[in-house]
């Protein structure tokens, strides 16, 4: 019994193999997964192209003319597909097998006795456009559907000839073709539209995805929304600077598939950071890693959220050099105060800040020990009492000497 199961497991998995091998003749290992769909769909078209005109005989009133007509497109689908497979030029394949689309149905309605004997047969010819839709794209679709609406009023001015020249088939199989060409050709193009609206929701989520990733949502919204400039001005936050100490003569010694990994895993950690405390990511530069409390969205605990996530990030930073046998460490600076932000560039957004306030907390950061948060006198004002502070006198690149703190403990943040 055991043998048995298995031997038909073994069967079902070399017929569905098989099969995955007939349909992935025009695969190239280059393309994306939507474009390796698209393709195997097309080649599945075309098998069926052998397989449907077969029954157009029992319709013709003639039957060798029928099989002329019927084994005449399946050899064409055959050499097309033959072609294709050799080849691997899949907009000649699709042309060829949409071009044969419409002649074959407008012969077999003349065969059958014409457009209002032959039972529905026209429908076929939609599935040209409604397959050059999803294989070539909307704009080269657009003249397909220009040539089904040829077939289906040269159908109509030919009727009146056919009509007396070729005798309809019986009833009972002008039901089964009326059946067949209403329910076929239509449940084809339903599959087929509903492939399209899935290919087009998921480039949409993937999109969306993206932006998101890239700007703050609220931003991300507007946009979407169709704001075509963004600018705005946040009177009141605190800007966060990190920075990896010593980094730079590390990854020149470092292998660089790994300086990126270990990069990649510290940035995601304080991605998760940002996400739990509040802060809004702006941008990665190189090592440095920037934030921000009280934009985009207000906080009149700025100052104290900014704070946590410095503390958090270098938490993160000191796990992260523990896990993976680095000695670096993390500097941190903060500064508070008004700062713009807005939406810059149009084939790479980005949203970024800008004023004092930014250009003063990388400098903090630059200034700063590493393992420490040093703040502005702008954020030390903010934060009040709630911590302990050492007072440092520092000659700040463009800002002249400062007097700046660097945090001493957390009390009131836990």
């Amino acid at each position: 019994m055991g043998a048995s199961i298995g031997g038909k497991g073994w069967l079902g998995g070399g017929l569905a193999s098989a099969a995955l091998r007939l349909i992935s003749i025009a695969d190239d290992p280059r393309e994306d997964d939507d474009a390796r769909l698209r393709k195997r769909v097309g080649v599945a078209a075309g098998y069926l192209t052998i397989v449907a005109p077969l029954g157009v005989p029992a319709a013709a009133p003639t039957p060798l003319v029928g099989w002329v007509l019927a084994l005449g497109l399946s050899l064409f689908s055959v050499g097309n597909l033959l072609v294709l497979a050799r080849t691997k030029r899949f907009d000649r394949y699709v042309i060829a097998l949409i071009s044969s689309g419409a002649p074959f149905v407008l012969l077999t309605t003349a065969l059958a006795g014409g457009v209002t004997t032959s039972s529905g047969g026209l429908v076929w010819a939609f599935l040209v456009p409604a397959y050059a839709l999803l294989a070539l794209g909307p704009r080269r679709a657009t003249p397909w559907f220009g040539v089904f609406l040829a077939t289906l009023l040269l159908a109509i001015l030919l009727d009146p000839l056919i009509g007396g020249l070729v005798k309809p088939p019986p009833y009972a199989v002008q039901l089964v073709f009326y059946a067949q060409n209403i329910g076929v050709p239509l449940t084809i193009t339903f599959v087929l539209l509903r492939y399209v609206d899935l290919r087009r929701r998921a480039a949409e989520a993937r999109s969306e995805e993206l932006l998101t990733n890239a700007l703050p949502a609220s931003i991300a919204t507007r946009l979407k929304h169709g704001e075509a400039r963004i600018a705005d001005a946040y009177p009141s936050t605190s800007i966060v600077f990190a920075d990896i100490a010593s980094f730079t003569p590390w990854a020149q010694r470092t292998d660089p598939a790994r300086v990126v990994a270990l990069l990649d895993d510290l940035f995601s950690r304080f991605d998760t950071v940002a996400a739990e405390v509040g802060v809004e990511k702006i941008k990665t530069i190189g090592d440095a890693y920037m934030a921000a409390a009280g934009a985009v969205t207000a906080q009149p605990d700025h100052a104290e959220v900014a704070v946590r996530f410095g503390r958090a990030i270098l938490a993160e930073a000191e796990d992260w050099c523990r896990a993976n046998g680095l000695d670096l460490m993390l500097r941190v600076g903060i500064a508070s105060g008004p700062v713009v932000g807005g939406v810059i560039g149009h084939r790479r957004i980005t949203f970024d800040l800008w004023g004092d306030t930014v250009n003063t907390a990388a400098r903090m950061e630059s200034s700063g020990l590493p393992g420490r948060i040093h703040l502005s006198a702008s954020a030390r004002e903010l934060l009040g009492g709630t911590h302990e502070y050492e007072e440092q006198q520092v000659d700040v690149k463009g800002l002249g000497t400062l007097t700046t703190y660097l945090l001493v403990d957390t009390l009131g943040l836990d």
